[in-house]
């Protein structure tokens, strides 16, 4: 294809780096390194931020969004082509070039791990949709010329991938938010990795050029990266990087490494600096106000492969040890084995011990806006209850919603509950009242006690078949889906089998041949006691 056509003369990025060398192909998986001085158990802090506020440019359509947003998509597409990819899984990232001040960051690679390349095959060869994929074309080109071809300026759509994107576009991309900018014009990073810098810079600022009322982003160029920034920033974003990187930012570091795997997918927010500055931008007031300014912790997460299934998991770190609780999510395990979908919440009550000022406060808060001065009060009083006494009561240290096999074809599915209560007789108590408050009558729910628990349900069938358990725990499927449970607060679990065969008639084509492929889902979050926890959300290919 020859030289796409350029609507103006393109203009030289302001002020660009000498290109250098980027890093590739390293034999062994990235990790971050840890930072001189940095502590093993109690991070470090990075406050480099020279809180640049960059400009607002108006309502003109952003050429530079729409390259981060194609090039974001490239880098994403090529999952389905793990297979056929270099085994190296090595080199820079993006957080080594972004500045170790950014409060979030979210990172996309399509040069994991080796052990990741192999399980997503392995995985995504379940997949009937994907499997056809694996052996195709570079999928960055399909996503190229898809975005070229709905680009609004026909410009764009005068590149070619082969000969104008494929010979620099990298693996890897990365974006990073600071502190400073606004709603309208965050301060943010986008780190683009490229394997030959000189075309990299020719091609984006003739990208950029196609915006004939003059860019608006600017382009510097950093050890293999390109990076893109709103106007006004660039100069200060690789001063801020100078001073440290993300990958040198010892919270950063230390947070990823308790995430382990990175996969194709990964992210970090820093809720202490990130929400107040969501604070700003949203001009937030009142109790939300003061729940952000009172927010601290890091989150991270990661999307990655098993042979048997996708996962998102994800880490706390650093939160307020004192609302942390100990689950145990054993009554999940023993529920009936024809179970189609389960949810269990573990602690609820000694959650709520830590939760009820605030969240008072916040009902208040709600319930003056419309003029009422007492609505705990008067719940109090209509329900003859005591809150959040009974309330801790009715949730118990072990609350479960379950669902058996069925067809679904009656008008009131089966369902039911059990609770696992400190004074169960009283749990029992008040469910009768709410189902008298709610017109709810014996012929609709059972509910009944045994020992420290009550169990509810639509039929007396199935509160006879919750009180006398299973072994849903047995099940390979429950335990690939989700993990060890010993500890958990919360679990899902859903048998997409069982739901593919209610579903089966209805469903048809592509998306029949989808669902077949799937086998459970499963989520399952724990909480370490010491203001960290972790969660995994797991789909099981069959």
């Amino acid at each position: 294809m020859t030289e796409p056509t350029e609507p103006t003369e393109p203009t030289e990025p302001t002020e660009p780096t000498e290109p250098t060398e980027p890093t590739h192909g390293a034999s062994q998986p990235y990790t971050y390194p840890t930072p001189a001085g940095a502590a093993e158990t109690v991070p470090g802090e990075v406050t480099l931020s020279d809180d640049p506020q960059p400009p607002t440019s108006g309502g003109r359509k952003r050429t530079g969004l729409l390259v981060g947003g194609v090039v974001t998509a490239l880098v994403l597409g090529g999952a389905g082509a793990f297979a056929f990819q270099t085994l190296s899984g090595g080199g820079s990232q993006p957080a080594d070039v972004l500045p170790g001040d950014a409060y979030a960051y979210v990172r996309l690679d399509i040069d994991p791990s080796a052990g990741q390349k192999i399980a997503a095959v392995r995985f995504l060869g379940k997949l009937p949709q994907v499997k056809d994929t694996l052996g195709a074309d570079d999928p960055r080109k399909q996503l190229w010329q898809l975005a070229s071809k709905d680009a609004s300026n026909d410009c764009v759509a005068r590149f070619s991938y082969d000969t104008d994107i494929a010979p620099w576009l990298g693996d890897r991309v990365g974006a990073a938010i600071r502190p400073g900018g606004t709603a309208d014009a965050p301060n943010v990073a986008i780190a683009i990795q490229v394997k030959d810098e000189s075309a990299a810079k020719d091609t984006l600022t003739k990208l950029f050029a196609c915006d004939k009322g003059g860019s608006d982003t600017e382009l510097r160029m950093k050890d293999g990266y390109a990076i893109v920034t709103p106007p006004g920033v660039g100069d200060a974003t690789l001063a801020a990087a100078a001073k440290g990187t993300l990958a040198q930012n010892a919270d950063f570091t230390a947070d990823m490494a308790a995430l382990g795997e990175q996969g194709i997918l990964s992210a970090w927010f820093d809720m202490g600096t990130g929400l107040k500055e969501i604070q700003k931008f949203s001009g937030t007031t009142g109790m939300d106000a003061t729940a952000l300014a009172s927010a601290k912790g890091r989150f991270a997460t990661a999307v990655r492969f098993d042979a048997d299934y996708v996962e998102m998991a994800g880490v706390v770190r650093g939160a307020d040890a004192t609302k942390s609780v100990k689950g145990d999510g054993s009554e999940v395990a023993s529920l009936p084995a024809n179970t189609m979908a389960a949810f269990n919440v573990s602690g609820a009550d000694q959650m709520l011990d830590s939760a009820w000022p605030q969240l008072k406060k916040q009902i208040e808060s709600l319930a003056a806006a419309d003029g009422e001065s007492d609505p705990i009060g008067m719940v109090e009083q209509q329900l003859g209850i005591k809150l959040p006494d009974d309330l801790k009561v009715l949730l118990g240290r072990s609350f479960t919603l379950a669902m058996p096999e069925q067809d679904l074809k009656s008008d009131v599915p089966v369902l039911g509950a059990k609770v696992v209560s400190s004074d169960a007789k009283r749990a029992d108590e008040l469910v009768g009242r709410l189902m008298e408050s709610v017109g709810v009558g014996g012929d609709v729910l059972t509910h009944k006690v045994e020992g420290d628990k009550v169990f509810v349900a639509t039929t007396p069938d199935y509160a006879d078949d919750l009180k006398s358990g299973g072994k849903l725990g047995d099940s390979d499927t429950f335990k690939v889906a989700v993990g060890d449970v010993s500890n958990a607060t919360a679990t899902l679990f859903v048998d997409l089998d069982k739901v593919d065969a209610i579903v089966k008639g209805d469903v048809h084509g592509e998306a029949k041949s989808f669902l077949e492929s799937l086998r459970a889902v499963g989520f399952t979050a724990t909480n370490t006691g010491n203001g960290e926890g972790s969660f995994t959300l797991r789909v099981l290919g069959d």
